[in-house]
């Protein structure tokens, strides 16, 4: 066969495969569905009571109130016996007998039984909550399963833990500043909505018999590997450099430790004639490395096997970027060493130090020697000169000083980027800005471009920086009352709305302002709360970042908002809301 005859040919196939993937839907007189080719002619026979588009080669269609799955030529790769199929991934589809729930991929290909009681939508990690049994229970208007077991599947469908478990929960409430965790993630209760989604990546999961606490719960891995055994503490914090924190709680008493994943082995490091519910300082810190921080009479770092390397300490600090710590000694000076307990010399034996903010951030220190601030490198070479009374950490490469009572910024190499002539300033929010804000003596804060060295003429009582260009500000004469924002406003998606009650909803009016950009251009004028302003910003980066209309203006408040508006029988719509 010469090349021109098979050019023909290849060209052939691929405008026949082109045709069928653009089949559309039929229907005949009879109000049956097919579908047809571009040219309006018959391809798939007009035998069913229902059919949606093709996608990926296939299509769900429905006959006598059951589903299946056919493709471009009709041929029925899934029986047509399943009462709902709809889409699960790009790849897989969940597939409906009565109640129970399976996985099947676009050939056809049964990839989990019809036996499960709830598959949840797979996360941006890949993982999905796969229930077993239990009974539809409401709680909170929304639906779980209660008395069911759970395991965890991943986006191929495949059981990485067997649903054994009726109390399997993850690692992801934030214990940041919260005495006596202080850091690191805790086990968080769940009812598992079958609305929602799995939240972490499940590299460790808490499980317990018991499926209404998360107390007494061990830890197993994303394979399933049960890492510690339930009821051997009172609660585990998550893993970290294969060490779990734990806690006994005693009704006068808590005992503090560590238990390592990789061995079994576990240590007590702390015990404290105190409930636990009455501790108001840290008591232990998750493992850094080779060493983790512990609280008593005075701070000590221990190492994996509870062995003490460092004593005597009463204050901390961690540079997560640079993975260093600094502990304050008895004689007010403060000794940095490294995650193996490594001594740093050359930032050893300050009065003060202040470590980079992000990973990126050129690697110098904010350090006192004596009654100044001044900038040193890991070598100890002065970057910044020792002038000034106070300074802040390096972030994103900028570095607030203090002189004769007023703020500045300086460049890690000594540039002037804002001059030390104003009240307070705020740190910047992401790395390359040009625009921070300062507040003057009126107490107001001002755009400062950095580029320009330019003040803007215009201050504001109140800011958030700019991300991504774009600013949220609340005017002096800004003035907001409740009829001029819908009450849904005050609820971020994730928002629980029980924190905000109304009797509370006057007091949240504060977090209202206008949206600017670096031009000095309100791009909304209508009030934004803050927990609704990242979700505007992106509808305005999708308009581009121009003025808007009146109209967008309000649809987008209505859009980003929708998800917490309600509206009982008797409500009249507003024109806005009704056109919206």
């Amino acid at each position: 066969m010469n090349f021109n005859k098979l050019l023909y040919l290849a060209t052939f196939f691929l405008a026949t495969n082109v045709q069928a993937q653009d089949l559309q839907i039929l229907v005949n007189k009879k109000g049956k569905i097919g579908y047809a080719d571009k040219n309006g002619n018959e391809v798939v026979k007009c035998q069913y009571d229902s059919g949606q588009p093709f996608s990926g080669g296939v299509a769900i269609v429905t006959k006598s109130g059951k589903s299946g799955i056919i493709d471009l030529q009709g041929n029925v790769l899934l029986p047509i016996k399943y009462s709902q199929i709809m889409p699960w991934n790009d790849d897989l589809y969940i597939i409906k007998a009565g109640k129970k729930m399976g996985l099947a991929d676009h050939a056809g290909n049964i990839v989990l039984p019809t036996k499960y009681s709830h598959i949840s939508k797979p996360n941006c990690y890949g993982k999905a909550l796969i229930a077993l049994g239990g009974k539809a229970t409401t709680s909170d208007k929304k639906t779980y399963m209660a008395n069911a077991k759970y395991g965890i599947i991943n986006t191929k469908g495949e059981v990485l833990i067997t649903p054994l478990y009726k109390g399997l929960y993850e690692f992801s409430y934030d214990c940041k500043g919260k005495y006596p965790y202080y850091e690191g993630k805790r086990l968080e209760y769940s009812y598992h909505y079958t609305v929602d989604t799995l939240v972490t990546d499940c590299s460790y999961l808490g499980f317990s018999t018991n499926g209404f606490n998360i107390y007494n719960a061990g830890i197993m891995d994303t394979t399933g590997k049960e890492l510690i055994k339930p009821k051997l503490y009172y609660f585990v914090m998550q893993p970290q450099c294969g060490m779990a924190r734990y806690f006994i709680v005693k009704k006068k008493e808590t005992i503090c430790g560590y238990h390592s994943v990789e061995n079994g082995n576990n240590f007590q490091v702390a015990k404290f004639e105190k409930a636990f519910a009455d501790m108001d300082y840290w008591s232990h810190g998750d493992f850094t490395g080779e060493i983790a921080p512990v609280n008593g009479e005075s701070w000590t770092f221990v190492d994996k096997t509870g062995k003490v390397l460092r004593s005597g300490y009463t204050s901390l600090k961690y540079g997560q970027s640079i993975g260093l710590w600094a502990a304050k000694n008895s004689s007010e000076l403060w000794d940095v060493f490294d995650e193996n307990s490594n001594s740093i010399p050359n930032l050893t034996g300050y009065a003060d130090i202040y470590f980079p903010k992000d990973k990126k951030d050129q690697e110098i220190f904010s350090v006192k020697k004596e009654e100044e601030f001044g900038c040193i490198d890991r070598s100890g070479n002065v970057c910044v000169p020792f002038e000034f009374e106070q300074m802040l950490g390096n972030t994103y490469d900028m570095v607030a000083v203090k002189k004769n009572g007023k703020w500045g910024m300086k460049s890690p190499d000594n540039k002037n980027l804002v001059p030390a002539e104003y009240m307070n300033i705020l740190l910047p929010s992401e790395p390359e800005t040009k625009h921070l804000w300062v507040q003057k003596s009126d107490s107001l804060y001002y755009h400062f471009n950095v580029d320009t060295q330019k003040l803007s003429p215009t201050g504001y009582k109140a800011v958030n920086n700019f991300v991504r260009g774009i600013a949220h500000v609340v005017p002096v004469d800004m003035v907001v009352d409740s009829t001029q924002v819908n009450r849904a406003q005050l609820f971020a998606p994730n928002t629980k709305k029980e924190t905000i009650d109304a009797l509370n909803f006057e007091k949240h009016l504060d977090a209202f302002g206008y949206l600017l950009n670096t031009n000095d251009t309100l791009l909304m004028d209508y009030p934004v709360s803050t927990l609704y302003k990242d979700d505007v910003l992106k509808e305005i980066e999708q308009r581009g970042g121009r003025v808007l209309s009146k109209t967008e203006k309000k649809n987008i408040l209505l859009k980003v908002t929708r998800g917490n508006r309600s509206y009982d029988l008797k409500t009249t719509i507003s024109e806005d809301e009704w056109n919206y």
